[in-house]
């Protein structure tokens, strides 16, 4: 059984010094004299024991990384409940030394329900059972870092997370469930939530309007262009500290009408209530996507600014403290590369010669020299005799050891996606990603291939998270920064679809430096670069906000900055030259 905690971690604060059984709780002791301890049965006090020890002279206010709640499903009996009570112990030492139990802060006091159910032994069958309505669980289930991707699962599955407190630990849990929104399971007098510091109060936000030139021509079914547009937020606090967001660029209006009710507000504790605040908020465009993505950009600058203002990078601030790494990034190729803009009446004439699909591989084979990349989303035009054409080219100039995606964007109805499909089936795609539109047209589609299938267009919120593990079909669940609306909904997703047996995997496309080094970080943090390469569009760029040599890209693998918050910020310069229109100010 590993460590609670990896080797390497690197955090300031206060240490874990000791480690001790006392009567039937296991305690963690810090060196500036508190404690934090959990009640475990007597079998598994020599177990719990042995973890616990592990954690001597490790910060005390760090974190498991992602996954608490899948390995406390993983073990049975003594060792279940020696792990579930050593992360619940660490959780009650960070709250003694008055740090939040995790990242975002507290929405309200959480809502009491009469009940004397015990903890739920199997949460995930309990999800998936639809005559459960209430699941209850306790400290030991999986510690703090647990509980949250617990609360994840359950609001996927809009079932009622309810936490039992232990005898005498009623304010802790209660401070907990209002971090993850869950309700407690037995009456008590709320305690005070805290607003935590006024200098991480909005105090005014700006939002700067861009368009990133592309080295190539982008052709998709979907678009031709020579450039992308994307609304960067900058967030500034009472306090000083500027933290930096992205978003789509045709959403500025709805950033800033969203913006004004971030004025004033704290972004430290304060995070998760304006993200409960905003999950109720539909919008007019398929499953509220640019309402999502609106809030992703301010919800980004204010993680930005959070880590900033702590001294953390982003990736500790979501709980991984290892430092260093790289990730394997996946470059997209449009689907054609006619070199020069035209309209779709001149690209049906130019994808008429399928002589001219090898120019798609003369491309990818560039970016292969120049940055050693192996992995490609070939995008699509929806002509099925073209993309079959392109997509031999590029397996016939890269070889059988690179990793080819095809994504259409769900242009093909299910049949001619059925037949298309079938004849790709010799190339070895590493996946298919949107081939058709839908839950129900993905697992029509999953009978006929063995390819398997991606989607970042039919799984968009929670509840499809909840009807897709309900069907066959789908197993790689692309993540997405805007689709999901922020940071926290994509760590929320990430941990709901392993619980459920998907795969996640980060979702990407033309973004500036600071979308780049978010999902990088997002990456190693969440461990989405494994097995999946993580999709990147920065190389394609012919210009950005940052330096060129902002990112380190060798053999396909791209390190993000170092420093605090996404590490990097725009250069004023390339910012001013980069803009489309004049900044919208809202304070």
């Amino acid at each position: 059984m590993p460590p609670a905690m990896p080797a390497t971690i690197h955090i300031h604060g206060p240490r874990i010094t000791a480690a001790e059984l006392l009567d039937d709780r296991i305690v963690l002791r810090a060196g500036s004299g508190e404690n934090g301890a959990c009640a475990l049965p007597p079998d598994a006090a020599a177990a719990a024991l042995r973890l616990a020890r592990d954690l001597v002279n490790t910060p005390a206010l760090a974190q498991m990384p992602e996954g608490a709640l899948r390995h406390w499903l993983s073990l049975d009996g003594v060792e279940r409940a020696a792990f579930g009570a050593v992360l619940a112990a660490r959780g009650a030492l960070r709250d003694a030394l008055g740090a939040p139990p995790l990242p975002g802060g507290p929405m309200a006091p959480p809502p009491l329900l009469e009940n004397d159910e015990p903890a739920t032994q199997d949460p995930v069958a309990a999800c998936l059972d639809p005559a459960r309505t209430l699941l209850v669980a306790d400290a030991r289930t999986g510690g703090p870092e647990g509980l949250r991707d617990l609360a994840a699962l359950a609001r996927a599955f809009d079932v009622r997370l309810a936490l039992r407190p232990d005898p005498g630990e009623a304010g802790g849990t209660a401070r907990l469930a209002a971090h993850i929104g869950a309700a407690v399971a037995s009456p008590f007098p709320s305690p005070t939530i805290t607003t935590g510091s006024d200098a991480l109060a909005v105090r005014e936000v700006r939002l700067h309007r861009i368009a990133l030139p592309l080295r190539d021509l982008y052709v998709s079914s979907m678009y031709i262009t020579d450039r992308q547009a994307r609304t960067l937020v900058e967030l500034r606090t009472a306090g000083g500290t500027v933290g930096w967001g992205e978003t789509h660029g045709a959403i500025a209006p709805l950033v800033a009408t969203m913006a004004r009710g971030w004025i004033g507000q704290d972004i430290g504790s304060g995070r998760a209530a304006l993200r409960r605040r905003f999950a109720r908020i539909g919008f007019e465009n398929r499953q509220g996507r640019d309402g999502m993505a609106a809030f992703a950009g301010l919800d980004l600058a204010a993680w930005d600014a959070a880590a900033r203002h702590d001294g953390l990078s982003l990736r500790t601030a979501l709980g991984d403290h290892v430092e260093g790494g790289s990730v394997p990034i996946a470059c997209p190729l449009p689907a054609a590369v006619p070199g020069r803009m035209l309209n779709r009446a001149e690209l049906a004439a130019h994808m008429a010669d399928a002589g001219n699909a090898a120019r798609v591989a003369d491309l990818a084979g560039g970016i292969a020299a120049r940055w050693g990349v192996t992995a490609f989303k070939y995008k699509s035009a929806g002509n099925a005799a073209w993309d079959l054409a392109a997509l031999a080219a590029l397996r016939a100039t890269l070889g059988p050891a690179a990793r080819l995606r095809f994504d259409p964007n769900a242009a093909y109805p299910v049949e001619e996606a059925r037949r298309l499909c079938i004849s790709l089936e010799p190339l070895s795609l590493e996946f298919l990603e949107d081939p058709t539109d839908g839950l129900e047209g993905m697992a029509r589609l999953a009978h006929h291939v063995t390819t398997p299938l991606a989607t970042n267009m039919c799984i968009l919120s929670p509840e499809h998270l909840a009807a897709a593990a309900r069907r066959p079909g789908l197993g790689i669940v692309l993540s997405d920064l805007f689709y999901w609306g922020g940071v926290a909904a994509l760590r929320d997703m990430v941990a709901v679809a392993r619980l459920l047996g998907l795969t996640p995997a980060l979702h990407s496309f033309y973004e500036t430096g600071l979308c780049t080094a978010a999902n990088a970080q997002m990456a190693l943090a969440l461990r989405l670069d494994d097995p999946h390469p993580v999709d990147c569009g920065w190389p394609l760029l012919a210009e950005d906000i940052v330096a060129p040599d902002a990112f380190a890209i060798a053999d396909g693998r791209l390190t993000p900055p170092t420093g605090p918050g996404l590490g990097l910020t725009p250069d004023p310069a390339r910012l001013a030259a980069l803009a489309t229109a004049e900044p919208i100010v809202v304070c």
